[in-house]
C-alpha cells in the first residue's frame, strides 16, 4: 500500500461497521473520507491523504484502501464516491483526470473490489456542493459585498490545475446546486505587452502550438513559468540565494518575495492575473450571490487577495465596475471542503445511498 498520513475527526474511531467512502482525486494530493452513516448524515470519522502521482492502477490503488480498513478497523465499505480533477462520463463511471496518468473507472471499481456502488464527479462540482456544509468561519472574506441569495455564485482555485464551477440556484431544494466546469483550460486573456510576451515565451520554451490557457500561468506551474519568464528578462542574474538552493518550487517563489525582485514581480503579475479571471468568470455567470475561491495557492497566500493590486484588478472593468464592487469575495479555508461535498452529492442526488 502506498505511504498515507492519517487525520483523524473523532476521539474514537468505531469498529465493526459499514462506511461510505467520499474521495477527492486531485492532481497532486488524493484524499479519501471515511464516512458513517448516521441516517440523518454522513460524518467524517477519519481521512487519507496520498500522493496522485504515486499511484499507477486505481483500480488496485482502491483494493489497497478496501484492505486497509477492513484489517485495522473491521470497518467495511460498499458505497462510494470519487471526486476527480477533469470531466466525467455521461452516465458518471469513468474519468481520465486531467494532470494524472490513470483512469478511473466505476464498472471496474465494482467488478474488482468490494465496492457495489462507485460515482463519480467533477472535482470543482463537488466542492460546490461541500461549499453549503461549510460553517461560517471557514469562509475568509477577502473583499466586501451584499450577497444576493438567489444569484449565481462561482468558484475558482488554482492548484495543480485551475477549476471553474458555476452553482445556479434550485428553487426546489432551496440551495444553489453546482455544474461543472473545464474553464479553466479557456485561452488566457492578456491585455499588455508584458502579458503577450510571457505567452511568446511559454510557447517557445516549451514547443508549443496550441494557445495560452488560464490554468498554465495560474497553477503551481505558471507560477514558475512566470518566474522563469522574469528571470530570462533579467539575464537570470541575481536570483536570490534562498531560490538557487531551493528550486522554482511555488511556495518558495512567493515566500521570497521581499528577497528575491523576480519573486516579487511573479508574486504582483500572478495577482493581477488571478482577479482577472475571476473577473471574467463573474462577468460571465453574472455571479452576484458571491465568488468563492478555493485551492491551496489561496490557503496559503490570503494576503496576495487582499492587496490593492489583486482588488484594483478586479474592478477593473468600464461599464461593470459598479456591479463588481458589490460582489462579495471568499476564500475557502477548509481542506474538507471535497470530501463533505462528495458525501454531500451522495445523499442529494440518491447516487449510492437511498
Amino acid at each position: 500500500m502506498l505511504h498515507f498520513e492519517k487525520k483523524e475527526y473523532t476521539k474514537k474511531i468505531p469498529t465493526n461497521i459499514e462506511c461510505v467512502l467520499g474521495a477527492d482525486i486531485g492532481g497532486t494530493n488524493s484524499n479519501i473520507g471515511i464516512f458513517y452513516n448516521t441516517n440523518k448524515s454522513l460524518k467524517l470519522l477519519f481521512s487519507l491523504h496520498f500522493k496522485s502521482q504515486e499511484i499507477i492502477n486505481f483500480t488496485d490503488f482502491t483494493n489497497d484502501i478496501l484492505l486497509y480498513l477492513k484489517k485495522t478497523y473491521s470497518i467495511s465499505i460498499k458505497r462510494s464516491c470519487f471526486a476527480a480533477a477533469g470531466p466525467v462520463a455521461e452516465h458518471r463511471n469513468k474519468c481520465k483526470p486531467t494532470n494524472l496518468n490513470f483512469v478511473i473507472d466505476a464498472d471496474q471499481l465494482i467488478k474488482n473490489t468490494d465496492l457495489e456502488c462507485a460515482t463519480l464527479a467533477n472535482d470543482f462540482e463537488i466542492i460546490g456542493h461541500g461549499l453549503m456544509l461549510l460553517e461560517p468561519e471557514k469562509l475568509i472574506q477577502i473583499k466586501q459585498g451584499k450577497i444576493r441569495k438567489t444569484s449565481a455564485r462561482i468558484i475558482v482555485g488554482a492548484g495543480t490545475g485551475l477549476g471553474k464551477c458555476i452553482l445556479q440556484w434550485h428553487e426546489k431544494f432551496k440551495r444553489s446546486m453546482p455544474m461543472p466546469s473545464e474553464g479553466g483550460h479557456a485561452d488566457f486573456s492578456a491585455q499588455t505587452q508584458e502579458e503577450l510576451d510571457l505567452i511568446t515565451f511559454i510557447q517557445q520554451t516549451e514547443h508549443r502550438n496550441c494557445n495560452i490557457s488560464w490554468e498554465d500561468v495560474l497553477s503551481g506551474n505558471g507560477i514558475n513559468r512566470i518566474y522563469k519568464f522574469f528571470s530570462q528578462q533579467g539575464n537570470n542574474k541575481n536570483i536570490h540565494k534562498k531560490i538557487k538552493d531551493n528550486g522554482l518550487h511555488p511556495d518558495k517563489i512567493f515566500a521570497n518575495k521581499d528577497l528575491d525582485a523576480y519573486s516579487k514581480k511573479t508574486y504582483e503579475l500572478y495577482a493581477k492575473l488571478y482577479a482577472r479571471c475571476i473577473k471574467n468568470f463573474a462577468l460571465e455567470a453574472l455571479a452576484l450571490g458571491g465568488i468563492y475561491i478555493a485551492g491551496g495557492i489561496a490557503s496559503k497566500n490570503l494576503e496576495l487577495f487582499k492587496q490593492k493590486l489583486f482588488i484594483n484588478e478586479f474592478l477593473n472593468c468600464g461599464k461593470q465596475a459598479g456591479l463588481l464592487k458589490n460582489i462579495p469575495i471568499y476564500v475557502i479555508a477548509d481542506y474538507n471542503v471535497s470530501l463533505y461535498g462528495a458525501a454531500q452529492f451522495m445523499m442529494l442526488e440518491k447516487t449510492c445511498l437511498k
